[in-house]
Order: C-alpha cells, then structure tokens, then sequence
C-alpha cells in the first residue's frame, strides 16, 4: 500500500443544481456525476460519516435525512445487503442503535466512531464508496478517487456533502429535499427515492418503550395529561425565545375554554448547565416556570435533565407536541416524527426554510423580513433577543393548536 494515486473532482455545480434543476450540465459535469453513480453501482462496500461541527448534536440528526435517503437508493439499486458502516460523532452515538438499523434494513449494517474499516475492506479487494455527510466538513462537494497500486479496489469519496444536501436543496422543499439530493448525487431517476422516506430519523424500539414508563414515574407525568416536551436552551442566545411564558398561557386558556377537564403536562427539558450561561440552566427554568399551573390549574410544568440523548428522544416520542428554539434537541423531536412548534429568526441567517429539517418540524418566523442583514448579524454577535423574541406568541401558539391531536382541535 505504499504507491497510490489521487485524483479530486469540484461538484461545486450541485449547488446550482439545487436552485435549478433545469440547469445544463456541462460534458465535465456530467462526466464526474457519471463517475459517482458508477461508484455507486460498483460498491462493495459503503461508509456514510455523520456529525457536527464542535460536536453539534443538531447537524449529526439532520443528516440522518440524507441517510435515510441514500438506505433508500441502495434498496432501489438491487444493492440491499451491501455492507454499510455508519459513522457517527461518539456525541451523539446514544442515539443510533445497530440492531434497529439491521431489523429495519439489512443485517450487514455497523456502526462505530471511527473509521478503520476502510483499510480492512480495501485490503480484501474491495470497492469502497464514502459518503461524507459530516456537518463539520464545510464546503463544496467534491468526488475524491484513491487507487492504492498494490491493492485491488478503490476508495471513492464524496465528500464534504452536508452544505449541499442540507442547506442548498433545502429549496427543493421539505418533502424533496433530501430525496433530491441523493438521487442527483448518486445518478437515479427523479422520484425513485420517496421523500416521505427520506426524513431526518432516529429509530426507537421496544427497548426503548419499555424504558417509557420508568421516565414517566421519574417525572411523575399524569397517564391522560397531553405531554409537551419544551427545549428552551442554545448556545446561540439570539435564537433564545424569551416569551414561551406567554406561547405556554395562551395554549392553557385555549385548552381551558374548549376541552375544561383536559390537564396538561410540561417537561421543559434541559442540557448540562455548562454549557449555557445563566439564565438559561435548570435553577433558572424552575424558578421561573415551577409555580406555573395554566388556567383553572390545568397545568402542570416540570423541568429536569434526562440522563442521557436516547432518554430524551424517548420522553420526545411520547409527547403530543414539541415547543422548541432552533436548537438540536428541536431537531430530535422532529426526527421521532413529533409535531414541533420553533420560532426561527428570520432571513437567511439560521434560516427557517434550512432548519425546519424535518415534515414535522411546524416552524414560524417573520415573513416579509422586516430586519437587515446587519441588524440580524449583530443580534447573534451581540446575545440580543429583541429580533426572535419580536415574533408574536399567538402565531406559535396557532401552530401548537393545529398540531393537536384530531381530538383536542376545535371545528
């Protein structure tokens, strides 16, 4: 393994691609998404890299829409079986578990944190595609070969996939977006991927529902309250929305006037206090909505920190609805399929239309935009929360209302 030669392809040209699909491709453009559809017909094996950037957990679960996707091209090519690791951020590794990942698909799926396969599979003549969808490794894509001389097989890696598949296609809309991406990039036909399909995931099981009941006696939740599950932190303190006080009253008053038996439960679930400032760790939330009890006492808040991520997306999944700011817990309870009402600054700057990663993800922003650039850039800058929190409470409470389930909506 000692003489290897490297060639590297731009794909910068996805990103047009996404604005227009329409676009013509040049003969070299078309040579080189040629190329990455051979590889991908060719693979023995496949390695998809998830993650964040400084271990975001938001960007690790996002790109589990393009996982989702490209699980589904493999099945449309005739390739179910195909050995495939996924590697993950060990920070949010909690959240994928193998053996759901096997039942769901096929038993030759692994997970690990690392990435020494490779050389055992190129060892063994393989053919080996990389699929890199970490959310640290910013940029433009790219097709990367590597043939090592003395081994038979190669390495093919697209990498750098995340700004792409992720923000650009974002245009495509939210039930094509991800489906889109990874069938331009893997050279399929359009519509050969079901977008409904191709959604951000975390995959639970009956291990994980058996855990249920144990965190609803830590927590003390009412068996017919309607659970909502609040994440009110991030690290962004201009994406902080300081008014869900307010958004959490209105809905009480909604549910007082309409359904008057029906009792409500708020978990406002939180991180490790160090990693946000005062004002936003667990002391703060509990003093700050502990005695709160809605309208005629229909209310009931508790605010705790889940012991660990899978934890979280349990608690999540049995939720009825999820208030959240633009953070990456809002993007688990998108992932476990659980309607989740988020205030998004408006713009281009941590833009709804990207972050709203999931079908049910129920975002709500300003729209026309009535700040600049400038305005919006200094509020992140400086940890100003007059931009989010100029977003009226009665629009995310609208959403919380139409998000209900089929019982508790009025007619």
């Amino acid at each position: 393994m000692t003489e290897e030669t490297q060639q590297t392809f731009s794909m910068s040209f996805l990103h047009d691609l996404a604005q227009d699909k329409r676009r013509p491709l040049s003969a070299s453009e078309q040579a080189i998404l040629d190329s990455a559809a051979q590889a991908f017909r060719q693979a023995d094996a496949i390695s998809v890299r998830l993650g964040g950037k400084a271990g975001r957990l938001g960007e690790s679960v996002v790109g589990t829409g393009l996982l989702e996707a490209i699980l589904q091209a493999i099945i449309y090519a005739g390739k179910a079986g195909t050995p495939l690791s996924i590697v993950v951020d060990e920070t949010a590794r909690p959240l994928f578990n193998e053996q759901l990942y096997q039942e769901a698909f096929w038993p030759q799926i692994t997970l690990s944190n690392h990435n020494s396969e490779e050389d055992a599979q190129l060892q063994a003549g393989q053919h080996l595609l990389v699929c890199d969808l970490h959310g640290a490794h910013d940029g433009m894509p790219s097709l990367h070969r590597e043939k090592l001389a003395n081994v038979e097989g190669n390495i093919i890696t697209l990498s750098h996939l995340f700004r792409v598949g992720v923000r650009s296609y974002a245009q495509r809309g939210p039930q094509r977006r991800y489906a889109d991406f990874v069938e331009t990039l893997l050279g399929l036909p359009a519509g050969a991927i079901d977008g409904t399909l191709a959604q951000p995931r975390i995959r639970l099981g009956p291990e994980d529902e058996a855990r249920y009941p144990v965190l609803a006696e830590q927590y003390q939740f009412e068996p017919d309250a309607l659970h909502i599950i609040c994440f009110f932190q991030s690290v962004v303190i201009a994406k902080c929305y300081w008014r869900w006080d307010e958004v959490m009253a209105q809905f009480c008053r909604y549910m007082a006037q309409h359904f008057s038996q029906q009792k409500i439960s708020f978990l406002i679930a939180c991180g490790p206090d160090e990693l946000h400032p005062e004002g936003l760790r667990q002391a703060d939330f509990s003093e700050e909505f502990g005695a709160f009890s809605g309208t005629n006492n229909n209310a009931m808040v508790r605010v705790g920190s889940p012991a660990s991520l899978r934890d979280l997306a349990i608690l999540a999944q049995h939720s009825s609805l999820a208030l959240s700011d633009d953070t990456g817990p809002s993007h688990i309870a998108g992932a476990v399929q659980v309607p989740t009402i988020t205030p998004f600054l408006p713009g281009n700057i941590y833009s709804h239309t990207i972050w709203s990663s999931t079908l049910w993800h129920r975002g709500v922003t300003l729209e026309p935009n009535p700040f600049s650039y400038q305005q919006i850039e200094a509020a992140i800058l400086w940890n100003r929360t007059a931009i989010i929190d100029s977003i009226p409470p009665e629009l995310l409470v609208a959403e919380a209302i139409k998000s209900l389930p089929p019982g508790l909506q009025t007619r």
